[in-house]
């Protein structure tokens, strides 16, 4: 029995022993990790005191598109304005150019009356100066009023069409020039 109690004994030893060794190990565990802990806790202020350049370098780039923006949108603006001044004066344009083209399909609709009552029988390109009225003084009844009337005058000075210049045309009304205005 003696024997017996040595052995457990000795084993409950042994177990203590191996407890003791554990403890100084799980200790000095400890106080690494407390050391590491306390240098953690030091770190955040020399990252904080590192990251204030950072934060202003942010703010300012911040600053800087927020500048950026603001130009962009004033730009945009200034461009949106700028298209609808374009627009009204296209449509303004485009106002006169229908007008012209009214009073130009009401001269070509006159013209044809004149020539169908007179019995002329002008068509497209088929008339030549000095042939149906004897002059072209005659004919001159026939045209659009002359410069000074307030229409557009297309006869050249040598008589013809100032928009392409051949004696045969009266600019739009038959075109025999080049232009077949």
């Amino acid at each position: 029995m003696c024997e017996e109690v040595q052995a457990t004994m000795q084993k409950h030893t042994q177990g203590l022993r191996h407890s003791k060794e554990e403890l100084n190990r799980l200790n000095q565990a400890i106080q690494r990790l407390t050391a590491e802990v306390n240098s953690a806790k030091s770190q955040p202020c020399e990252l904080d005191r590192a990251r204030e350049p950072l934060v202003l370098q942010e703010e300012s780039a911040s600053d800087s598109a927020q500048g950026k923006l603001a130009w962009l949108e004033a730009a945009l603006q200034r461009a949106k304005q700028d298209m609808a001044r374009q627009l009204r004066e296209y449509q303004e344009l485009m106002i006169v150019k229908l007008g012209l083209d009214f009073e130009i399909a009401t001269y070509r609709k006159l013209l044809e009356d004149e020539e169908s009552r007179l019995g002329l029988g002008f068509g497209a390109g088929s008339f030549t100066l000095g042939s149906g009225l004897g002059s072209a003084s005659g004919l001159a009844n026939l045209l659009p009023p002359r410069a000074g009337s307030g229409a557009l005058d297309t006869s050249a000075p040598g008589g013809g069409c100032a928009l392409c210049g051949s004696p045969g045309c009266f600019g739009g009304f038959g075109c025999s020039g080049a232009r077949r205005c």
